[in-house]
């Protein structure tokens, strides 16, 4: 883990709004012989710098424990996610795709579910650190490159393959510590008419939502427009386009491309611009205002849960998520207050929930159990969830959400 009292991107000073306390790696489920062991912590908080605009993690936890041998999250597990990749594999391949020769790059590729949906286009290679979900990917027949993408890499593939006439990294620019070297690989590796396309969780989604769960240690950076227009500038790159997103609790999808090519910087980059403005994405007491919020929210959830428990009622967690790891633990939410967490991903099952120590059980459980609430820890899939989980509700049994405020829906 390192400290960074200063900006990552302009060595600036930064400025600390939110403490969420000493917090386990988000997805580091626990084996039963684990739980006697001590457990890794780090201080969880987030700072503002006025110079770069950029939202950062003060302590950095080292990308190699968290992206490097096994992955826990899967992307293919999600039918809307897969549904959501190939709307945007379609899409760049009518519009933005123009060499069928050239290749494109997916960085953090996961389990292949958007490039094997690409590779039907245009040559495709795929950059995944994480060793387990690379070999997912390998076995459907991709080709995927299990490093750290970086200038040096970047140059290789150029070598190797050629210029690539398209970047593209979904929920990934988020999670790589240094964002200048990834600008100068863009700036490697791109064609002259090449385009990159990034898509991660949106600033100004988390303030006005109060999804403070999604700052968590794989989430070095929260991003605005304004940061990211910055950022780009200063290595000779600009952002032409931009799309608001409903994924993963709202998303902002961004597409640039060198400063000097042909494409028009579109309409919509000034209106979001000045959205964010408007909302006060530029200024400090707009994260310290967001800081105090979030104090409030947990206690009211904690009182909910701790009233329904006190009363008689049986409440289960719903999906153990990153984001359920920073609740819980932020919150102070344990086995006293939940039986157990449901998920349908078999690596997690069997395990227990980091710092709370929660057992992690099959959804077939949920199914059979039927509590009398189900605290979704996943809210960015509730839809999905409850449209999944009828006989639940039918049964009388009801869903609880903290975003964006403690409610039983």
């Amino acid at each position: 883990m390192t400290n960074m009292p200063v900006c990552r991107i302009s060595g600036q000073p930064l400025h600390a709004f939110l403490d969420l306390g000493m917090m386990p790696v988000a997805n580091a489920f626990l084996t039963k012989a684990q739980l006697a062991q001590p457990e890794f912590k780090f201080p969880l908080r987030v700072g503002f710098c006025e110079t770069s605009l950029m939202v950062q993690l003060i302590e950095m936890v080292d990308p190699a424990q968290l992206f490097h041998g096994n992955y826990a999250y899967f992307s293919s597990i999600s039918r809307v996610m897969e549904q959501h990749f190939a709307q945007l594999a379609d899409a760049v391949a009518a519009e933005l795709l123009y060499d069928k020769r050239l290749p494109v790059v997916e960085i953090g590729s996961n389990d292949g579910i958007l490039l094997a949906k690409l590779a039907a286009h245009a040559p495709a290679v795929g950059i995944e650190p994480s060793g387990n979900v690379a070999a997912a990917a390998r076995a459907r027949g991709l080709d995927v490159i299990s490093e750290f993408f970086e200038p040096g890499l970047a140059a290789r593939l150029r070598a190797e393959r050629g210029a690539a006439q398209l970047v593209v990294g979904a929920n990934v620019l988020c999670h790589i510590p240094d964002l200048n070297a990834l600008a100068r690989s863009l700036d490697v590796l791109l064609d002259a008419n090449g385009i990159f396309i990034f898509e991660d969780p949106y600033l100004l989604e988390i303030i006005t939502q109060l999804a403070y769960d999604q700052i968590y240690d794989e989430h070095y950076f929260y991003f605005s427009v304004l940061s990211l227009s910055r950022l780009f500038a200063a290595h000779g790159l600009r952002i032409f386009r931009v799309e608001a997103l409903p994924v993963h609790g709202g998303s902002m999808r961004v597409y640039g491309c060198r400063a000097g090519a042909q494409r028009a910087t579109e309409p919509c980059v000034q209106t979001q611009l000045a959205l964010e403005r408007q909302h006060g994405l530029h200024l400090l007491q707009t994260y310290v205002d967001f800081a105090e919020r979030v104090r409030q929210s947990r206690a009211a959830l904690f009182t909910m849960l701790y009233d329904l428990k006190q009363s008689g009622r049986r409440i289960a967690g719903y999906a153990a998520s990153s984001k359920g790891t920073v609740v819980l633990n932020y919150c102070g939410i344990g086995p006293q207050l939940l039986d157990y967490i449901c998920d349908n991903t078999p690596g997690k099952q069997g395990l227990y929930a980091p710092g709370t120590h929660i057992p992690v059980l099959p959804i077939e459980h949920f199914a059979a159990d039927r509590p009398d609430f189900a605290f979704v820890l996943a809210w960015n899939h509730m839809r999905e969830i409850m449209a999944k989980e009828q006989a639940f509700t039918q049964a009388g049994g009801r869903f609880i959400t903290h975003i964006p405020s403690a409610a039983i829906v």
